[in-house]
């Protein structure tokens, strides 16, 4: 057995460990401490070969030991914070050998002819796991727990910015969830309304299908006088400026209210301008809408 081989594959798989521990946790710390924790972590390696009797290798050992890396690797700074860290640790490590176990049972099957039948069997979780498919196999599934783990930040900072959202447009009310979109500063330059967003969703709860498909700035300009007398009254054109490039139009409808629902009461916005998007906004359709960001400064309370 490489002693040192196997310490050096497990230090460099601790300090990814350490690593996602830190990005999912937002921990402050410095490379000399991840350093010193990755190091301590991959300690257990001689331990357990030269000391198997240890206490340390013992399920309560092995608790006291992980706390000890997290506690070299990030310092206290409150029991919460360090409970947070340390559970995360266990989840990170369990998602990433959890992936790698199950992908070499997956591969690690034998086939043998029975009967004329192909029959698969496993030669179970003892078999050894090669160095190729341990180098290959963990940064793989480190970088894919990563980017789960990114996705499910977005999600859930997007789900905690979502608002339910009323619009009414002659008489009509339709209902949908709205994002706050920060980078949306567009202003009407003629009439000053803010102007908001909406995709099908909420515009097929005040149209028909024909007249959305309509609702396009060719079309509009071309054939505006096809369009019923309640479509035409509340078209506005806005100019607005999309990837540095000038010139360009949106096409959107003055609506009779806004109503966003938050947490300190209702929000209103009368006769603001409301976009038209043909595609949806975001492609696991959390939200529907983008809401102006003044409309959380100057929405009045209902």
């Amino acid at each position: 057995m490489y002693l040192d081989a196997v310490w050096l594959l497990n230090l460099l798989m601790d300090g990814m460990i350490l690593s996602l521990t830190q990005g999912i946790t937002r921990a402050k710390s410095s490379k000399t401490r991840m350093m010193a924790g990755a190091f301590v972590a991959s300690a257990i390696v001689p331990i357990t070969i030269y000391m198997p009797d240890s206490w340390l290798v013992s399920s309560v050992g092995k608790i006291v030991f992980s706390m000890l890396i997290i506690w070299v690797a990030f310092s206290y700074t409150s029991l919460r914070a360090f409970f947070a860290r340390w559970i995360s640790f266990y989840f990170i490590t369990f998602a990433i050998g959890g992936t790698m176990m199950g992908v070499h049972y997956f591969l690690a099957t034998e086939i043998s002819l029975q009967g004329g039948s192909v029959v698969t069997f496993s030669g179970g979780y003892g078999d050894p796991v090669s160095w190729l498919f341990v180098i290959i196999g963990f940064p793989s599934s480190y970088f894919f727990t990563k980017w789960r783990l990114n996705q499910v930040s977005v999600h859930r900072m997007k789900l905690e910015d979502l608002y339910e959202v009323t619009i009414e447009w002659n008489g009509r009310l339709a209902h949908c969830k709205g994002l706050v979109d920060s980078g949306n500063q567009l202003i009407d330059p003629i009439s000053r309304k803010m102007v908001f967003l909406a995709d099908p969703f909420v515009w097929e709860q005040f149209l028909s299908k024909e007249d959305l498909d309509c609702l396009e700035v060719e079309k509009v300009i071309s054939s505006m006088d096809e369009l019923p007398e309640e479509i035409q009254s509340s078209i506005r054109l806005v100019p607005y400026q999309a990837a540095g490039v000038n010139g360009q139009l949106l096409l959107t409808l003055l609506v009779d209210k806004i109503t966003v629902k938050t947490d300190a009461g209702n929000l209103e916005m009368k006769h603001p301008l409301l976009g038209v998007q043909h595609q949806d906004l975001n492609h696991d359709r959390l939200y529907q809408m983008l809401i102006h960001p003044q409309m959380m400064v100057k929405g009045k309370s209902a």
